[in-house]
């Protein structure tokens, strides 16, 4: 019987809308950059903040994070075109930050600007019991609806209204810390409730094909091409 080549990051990438590259960092890593975003949320956000925007700013760490060549090489496999870096945020669940993620696109937060992807990296083990990113294979193929809802977080405000996939499609993503999850900007994703009572750290960075600027990127001081426009 013949076997069937196995599909690479980027044909992957391109089927499901999301791609897990496993063990990326270590745990000493992991450690050293959870420490670092207790220390950006105590001294930077708003007390008790779950999500902290702009962390490559006031951090050296997770601006070197956001451009390690680790995570370049395979940025660069997914975005032929180019690599540039546009933001990252610090997204904190406790036990007192026990709600879900709604489902929503990311899309929705920066239409009629240039496609997007996000890395979103757990410096935790991340489980469906603290938190984990759930996301819906395919889903970044067509377009999707959200509505105003209002968490009373007041982090998340919108959600889909409109899903029509089966619980047997969604992918709840049990990894751990290190581990890396590339996902489309138009993929639906959400997170599980944090039940375990313990701390769970991610770290979220957003990258583009670098080119002109749009209005909407000089909101993101810390942008910065790292693989410049093919051709």
């Amino acid at each position: 019987m013949k076997k069937t080549a196995a599909l690479s990051l980027a044909e992957r990438y391109d089927r499901d809308g999301f791609v897990i590259v496993p063990d990326l960092f270590s745990v000493e890593e992991c450690d050293r950059l959870k420490a670092e975003a207790r220390h950006v949320l105590d001294t930077q956000a708003k007390p008790g903040a779950s999500v902290y925007v702009h962390v490559a700013v006031v951090s050296p760490a997770f601006r070197a994070l956001a451009e390690d060549p680790r995570v370049v090489d395979i940025l660069g496999e997914v975005m032929p075109q180019g690599v540039m870096f546009l933001s990252d945020k610090i997204v904190y669940k406790s036990a007192s930050k026990t709600f879900a993620t709604p489902w929503h696109i990311d899309f929705f937060y920066w239409r009629n600007t240039r496609p997007k992807l996000s890395v979103w990296i757990p410096l935790d083990d991340a489980t469906a019991e603290n938190g984990t990113l759930t996301v819906v294979p395919g889903s970044h193929k067509r377009d999707w609806n959200m509505v105003k809802i209002g968490l009373p977080s007041g982090d998340f405000q919108y959600e889909i209204n409109d899903g029509t996939w089966r619980d047997g499609d969604i992918v709840t993503c049990n990894i751990k810390r290190g581990s890396v999850i590339v996902f489309s900007d138009r993929l639906v994703h959400g997170s599980t409730r944090n039940t375990a009572g313990k701390d769970r750290y991610a770290i979220i960075s957003t990258y583009h094909t670098p080119g002109a600027d749009e209005p909407f990127d000089l909101d993101f001081p810390a942008r910065k091409v790292l693989v410049p426009a093919a051709g």
